[in-house]
């Protein structure tokens, strides 16, 4: 009997005899198989799309800081920069690196600049990060500044980094001040957008 395209429901759970066929497809070669009146039904593209998904976050991808040292070298030089040579507070520093990364959805900028926070900051202030608009009694008006700002440089295609906002910014920061909270917002957007498409691990466990 050829190999039977889709999804057994008698014999869904039998997933060791799975394999992939045309068209995104499955195949499965469970013992009911040998039954002509087996019933089959196609694969819902959600769940295709699923297993796809799956896949690919179990692909093993390169270790970018190796592949090119050099590269590294030079970006870790502008985080070493951005942490230890600028008059900004510590905290404010992780605070826009932990909101960077939850905008650009780097799993493991998030997980290591959340303890970063954790470290200064009660955790009911870190856990509103992503909504400290709606609760602004919690974070300083130079906090709120710094957010809005990285929110503003991080969603540039959508924004264009406005007169408004700008001018916003530069009215809470002095000039040195705002260009070095912009190379911090830069810096994490670069560590974003190597930590997530090589999916850097988390130090988080089930």
């Amino acid at each position: 009997m050829s190999p039977v395209q889709g999804v057994c429901l008698h014999d869904e759970m039998a997933a060791a005899s799975v394999t992939w066929g045309d068209g995104g497809m499955k195949k499965y070669a469970p013992p009911c198989h040998g039954a002509p009146a087996c019933l089959v039904m196609p694969m819902s593209a959600d769940n295709r799309r699923r297993d796809e998904e799956s896949i690919m976050t179990e692909m093993k991808r390169l270790n970018w800081s190796e592949v090119a040292p050099e590269g590294a070298k030079a970006l870790f030089g502008v985080h070493h920069y951005v942490t230890k040579k600028t008059d900004l507070p510590e905290e404010l520093i992780h605070l826009v690196f932990l909101r960077v990364s939850q905008i650009n959805g780097c799993a493991h900028c998030i997980d290591m600049h959340t303890r970063d926070l954790l470290r200064t900051m009660p955790v009911d202030k870190v856990a509103l990060l992503p909504v400290w608009a709606e609760v602004p009694h919690l974070f300083s008006d130079q906090y709120r500044a710094a957010l809005a700002w990285a929110e503003e440089v991080t969603n540039l295609s959508t924004t264009h980094a406005s007169d408004v906002a700008y001018a916003a910014a530069a009215a809470a920061f002095a000039p040195k001040d705002l260009v070095d909270l912009t190379l911090v917002i830069a810096a994490m957007n670069a560590f974003n957008r190597l930590g997530a498409p090589f999916r850097l691990p988390v130090a988080a466990k089930p």
